[in-house]
């Protein structure tokens, strides 16, 4: 294979995992919406990325996909309102979410598996590594602020869980 074409694979590859990352983000914050809006009779707000970004809403649920910050996103409804069961439920299908789309990007990765240095083949491979990473990050018990160190505390979907249930 010529180094051009090499070369062009390798920034396909940054820009799918990249994309991914924004795919997956979305597809794990569903997964939390999708059940607050199931479990709950509450309006749902779904952001991605620190800040406002462009939204929608539709019936209960709100929508705002931003760019900055693209790597976190968050679910609000009011979880004081609802029992631990409930929020323990949507808190655990953002991961379920993740597992859900990673099995949906093998899947495609292996549909093109044919030849694995197929544009195809690679964006699959990038989504799943991108998806791969959410997933541990969500899995991982941890505090973090993604607005900096003066910023809000979130905490992993782990961690949450473990809270809930320690109480």
């Amino acid at each position: 294979m010529e180094l051009a074409l090499i070369v062009v694979k390798m920034l396909w590859f940054a820009l799918t995992f990249v994309w991914g990352v924004y795919v997956g983000v979305v597809f794990h914050e569903l997964g939390h919406s999708l059940a607050a809006l199931l479990a709950t009779r509450q309006k749902v707000e779904l952001q991605v990325g620190t800040s406002e970004g462009r939204g929608f809403s539709l019936g209960r649920l709100a929508v705002r996909l931003g760019i900055q910050g693209f790597r976190y996103g968050f679910t609000r409804y009011e979880r004081a309102n609802e029992s631990v069961g409930k929020q323990a439920f949507v808190a655990l299908c953002g991961p379920l979410a993740t597992l859900a789309w990673g099995g949906a990007c093998v899947w495609g990765a292996l549909a093109s598996a044919e030849d694995m240095t197929s544009f195809a083949w690679i964006l699959w491979a990038g989504f799943f590594i991108a998806n791969f990473r959410i997933f541990m990050v969500v899995v991982w018990p941890f505090e973090y602020r993604p607005n900096g160190p003066e910023g809000e505390v979130w905490l992993s979907d782990s961690l949450d869980v473990w809270r809930m249930l320690k109480k």
